[in-house]
């Protein structure tokens, strides 16, 4: 599930908050939803309730994360649940995405 909160979108902030599994299946959707806003306003991905997370997810985040880069814009990947934060870890991401773990 993906929920967009456009509340912050005067200060030039987009939070998009994932839940559930996000593969395959749901990066069509990510990816398409990403696209709306990165470069334009810095972009939150709260990731607090996604259960798993694969390489596909994990491409598109590296991917706007270079688009956000080059717009002069960030993207901030908020709040991984445990296995996301495993994942960024074994992937060496998390060196590579800019990751908040603060509640």
């Amino acid at each position: 599930m993906i929920d967009v909160d456009r509340s912050r979108l005067a200060q030039g902030v987009v939070v998009v908050a994932l839940s559930g599994d996000v593969d395959v299946f749901s990066v069509p959707r990510l990816r398409s939803v990403l696209t709306e806003h990165i470069g334009t306003v810095d972009v939150v991905l709260d990731l607090a309730g996604v259960a798993f997370c694969d390489s596909s997810a994990l491409r598109v985040f590296v991917d706007a994360q270079r688009r956000a880069a080059a717009g002069g814009r960030t993207l901030e990947i908020a709040h991984p649940s445990a296995p996301v934060r495993n994942l960024f870890d074994v992937s060496g991401l998390r060196g590579v995405l800019r990751v908040t773990t603060d509640p």
